[in-house]
């Protein structure tokens, strides 16, 4: 997979994920009308949140959204109450992973959520990632996410402001408990779980280092 990932930082960075946006949200899967019509509603997370961006040869295939919690809250707490989960944690909601439909089957929204984990490992050592995710045929969480470790944190709702869309949960991942379960004999036959957090403590000592180039990594 020759796809290149990079945080959004400038306005044409920006305009290339509204142009995802229009591509999958409106004229591919048609659950918008606009790309702007999250404008009061997601995007007003826009002035904490980052957006991961993947190129095929230049050409942005794929976003992931990334919110850190702030005093603003995270775009899912106007569905769960996250009170106890906040005590002592640290939280990353992780959103609008799309990717362009000629692309999908190159596992590259998998590549965007790894790049996605590796980033809230660097830059906020978050300890849960939370999810607004589509329930599957069972209205229950797909088993993707089960197996890499989302538990559901309420029962499923209609999230109106996508049309035409399957019911939607909230879900959260302990970190730590998702990298304890790679080193155990059933984690360690999941390709899934290995794949986003097999390597996840090299991706700490990591932040460690940019943070302090001196420190000696654990």
């Amino acid at each position: 997979m020759n796809v290149t990932f990079r945080v959004a930082r400038t306005e044409a960075d920006r305009a290339d994920v509204l142009r995802l946006r229009d591509a999958v949200y409106v004229d591919d899967q048609g659950r918008l009308a606009d790309a702007g019509d999250t404008a009061a509603t997601f995007d007003r997370f826009d002035p904490y949140a980052e957006y991961i961006v993947g190129y095929d040869g230049g050409k942005p295939v794929g976003t992931v959204k990334v919110v850190p919690d702030t005093a603003a809250g995270l775009p899912c707490d106007d569905t769960v109450d996250l009170t106890e989960l906040r005590r002592g944690n640290r939280l990353v909601e992780f959103g609008h992973l799309m990717t362009l439909p000629e692309v999908r089957d190159r596992h590259i929204g998998m590549a965007l959520m790894r790049e996605a984990v590796i980033h809230g490992a660097r830059q906020y050592d978050m300890t849960h990632i939370l999810g607004d995710f589509f329930v599957d045929d069972s209205e229950g969480l797909r088993g993707f996410y089960k197996e890499i470790g989302f538990v559901a944190l309420h029962e499923p709702y209609e999230d109106t402001r996508f049309k035409g869309a399957p019911l939607s949960l909230v879900a959260a991942l302990d970190v730590a408990d998702a990298v304890s379960r790679t080193r155990t004999p059933e984690g360690r036959k999941s390709r899934l779980l290995q794949y986003f957090f097999g390597e996840y403590d090299s991706y700490r000592r990591e932040a460690a280092a940019d943070a302090d180039p001196a420190a000696t990594p654990r």
